[in-house]
């Protein structure tokens, strides 16, 4: 190989690229195109993979809202039982004492 044609990889897709120093012209060499289809293979079933991980978790919180909903109506109900209960006594304010 003559001193003025380097061969390097790609950084971005992996193919080999050869520069020709004297011409400045650069070509690529050696395209690697059955590993850019494997590597989209695993990149989708890596998505699917997400995909229903994050379903999951968005079902679980969703559960979690309700039960938490639930509770909270729950203590409400409570609280505005209590205060029936305690209707009689009426708060005195500071300004109503003069």
């Amino acid at each position: 190989m003559p001193k003025d044609l380097f061969v390097f990889p790609c950084p971005c897709c992996g193919k080999q690229i050869e520069l020709d120093t004297r011409t400045g012209k650069a070509r690529a060499a050696k395209p690697q195109d059955k590993h850019g289809q494997n590597a989209l293979d695993d990149l989708f079933a890596s998505q699917k993979k997400e995909t229903q991980r994050l379903g999951d978790l968005f079902d679980q919180a969703k559960d979690g809202q309700g039960k938490q909903k639930e509770r909270l109506d729950d203590l409400l109900k409570r609280a505005k039982d209590d205060a029936k209960k305690t209707e009689d006594e009426k708060l005195q304010r500071p300004w109503d004492l003069d």
